[in-house]
């Protein structure tokens, strides 16, 4: 059959991260077989990896099993619990925390920016004073909300002081290839373009593009937004050629929404336009034409737009061919008027260099 799509690779050091395995670092020939030595020194398969490739076990703490669904359920060995369930001892619940947390989230949603600040800060707080560490899963939320509290606040220096502290707290708790650092470089890149620091908001942009597809894959929905998202402030910024480079990246990835496929045809004609490329734009705009008439219809105001903006790319398109075809004859013209002047030279020249004869 054909290879997996599975992504082993962040799948091992996820759980390598919830188990405290530690391993040799080289690389593993994923999906096939390895082999390894055995106690009569002959080598036996190993599938995926060798015993002897694990290098250490470490004990987790604190926040290994403080929120349901962050790590394995901890083993109970009770006689009187022949099932085997989890026990409550290492489950850092804090009730009144994670209430003020929701009722901070809870009042983002509804606008109330100060509230949710106050509450945020609150809650994160009392898990510190708690754990005696900023390293915390619920306190990474907090700073979340805090950072998000104070963009809208207009306090974009605060914001980005917060963010920082949750993408620090986010790598810490789960390395740099998680969903949780792709979320904290996707809040640091809101804040840095919503304040115009653009190329310092695309390269958090950037690293959260290849964060999807070293996690997701190359098939991953999200990329396809992200580059038309890069691409869309390269236009802003007058860079022309780097956006287009990213619309093409978009147009290449997988996408689960076909009108977003209209809005890249649409923003590749117009960098095109720009450029004075305008039969290449053309073919964008017509692209993005037919799948607005099959998805609105022809009576739709987004299929009426695009219809006249076809219309004056085409004019455009023919008045650039006519132009062409003209700079193309005088230049033809040009150059033979250059080839008959450097030929009457060269015949002056031949004519200088022979020997004149003796009266």
């Amino acid at each position: 059959g054909g290879e997996s799509r599975a992504m082993y690779t962040p799948l091992l050091r996820r759980i390598c991260q919830r188990s405290g395995i530690r391993l040799v670092a080289k690389h593993y020939d994923f999906g096939k077989k390895c082999v390894c030595g055995s106690s009569n020194g002959n080598l036996t398969t190993s599938y995926p990896v060798a015993p002897t490739d694990i290098l250490d076990i470490l004990p987790l703490v604190k926040h290994a099993a403080s929120v349901s669904g962050e790590t394995f359920a901890p083993a109970s060995f009770n006689g009187n619990n022949a099932g085997g369930s989890g026990s409550s001892s290492l489950h850092v619940l804090l009730s009144d925390a994670k209430t003020m947390y929701e009722v901070g989230h809870a009042n983002l949603n509804n606008g109330n920016f100060a509230v949710t600040l106050d509450y945020a800060q609150e809650a994160a707080a009392m898990y510190q004073r708690i754990l005696d560490s900023p390293v915390h899963p619920q306190i990474s939320k907090c700073l979340k909300l805090t950072a998000i509290a104070h963009y809208h606040r207009d306090e974009p220096e605060l914001a980005l002081a917060a963010a920082s502290k949750y993408l620090a707290v986010a790598i810490s708790l789960s390395g740099f290839d998680s969903a949780e650092v792709l979320n904290a470089h996707m809040t640091m890149a809101d804040i840095l373009l919503g304040t115009g620091r653009i190329s310092e908001g695309v390269k958090h942009l950037r690293a959260a593009q290849f964060l999807m597809e070293f996690m997701a894959g190359p098939n991953y929905a999200g990329i396809s937004s992200t580059y038309y998202r890069m691409g869309s402030h390269y236009y802003d910024a007058g860079k022309l050629e780097d956006a287009l480079r990213f619309y093409e990246l978009a147009s290449s990835k997988r996408s689960e929404d076909r009108m977003f496929d209209c809005l890249i045809a649409r923003n590749s004609a117009g960098v095109l336009a720009r450029l004075g490329q305008f039969k290449p734009a053309f073919e964008y705009e017509k692209k993005a034409f037919e799948l607005y008439v099959t998805f609105l219809g022809e009576e739709h105001d987004a299929t009426k737009a695009c219809s006249n903006t076809l219309i004056q790319l085409m004019k455009l398109a023919v008045e650039q061919g006519k132009r062409s075809k003209i700079q193309e004859k005088e230049l033809m013209k040009e150059n033979a008027a250059d080839a008959v002047a450097e030929q009457i030279r060269a015949d002056e020249e031949a004519e200088e260099a022979k020997p004149k004869k003796k009266k």
